[in-house]
């Protein structure tokens, strides 16, 4: 079995969804996972098909990262699933605001 470590914007979001009871798988593999082109590792799949990638300041900075970030979530939404990407910046400082609209599918601007 392998032991999955959260990252501390993860923990604020596991923390989060916890608190409220509200159910979600963790560090979830696609369609290969990172094994596979294509493939992915989700963060959190909220019920509803709703897959939320918490995007930490120091892992997915840079044009390289960005890019690869984008057609994985293209991926992702061709698979059929809504894809919420939860900026760090915006856990820190607007919790609250950044976890309402992401259970409704939707991301901060």
């Amino acid at each position: 079995m392998q032991t999955r470590v959260a990252t501390a914007p993860e923990l604020i979001v596991i923390q989060y969804l916890e608190a409220r009871k509200i159910p979600f798988e963790f560090q979830t593999s696609l369609a290969g996972g990172l094994f596979e082109l294509g493939g992915a590792v989700v963060d959190f799949i909220i019920p509803g098909g709703i897959a939320w990638r918490v995007m930490g300041t120091y892992w997915h900075r840079g044009v390289t990262k960005s890019g690869s970030d984008l057609i994985q979530k293209e991926n992702l939404a061709a698979m059929g699933l809504t894809v919420v990407d939860l900026r760090e910046d915006d856990l820190n400082n607007r919790l609250e605001e950044t976890m309402r609209l992401a259970l409704r599918g939707e991301e901060m601007l």
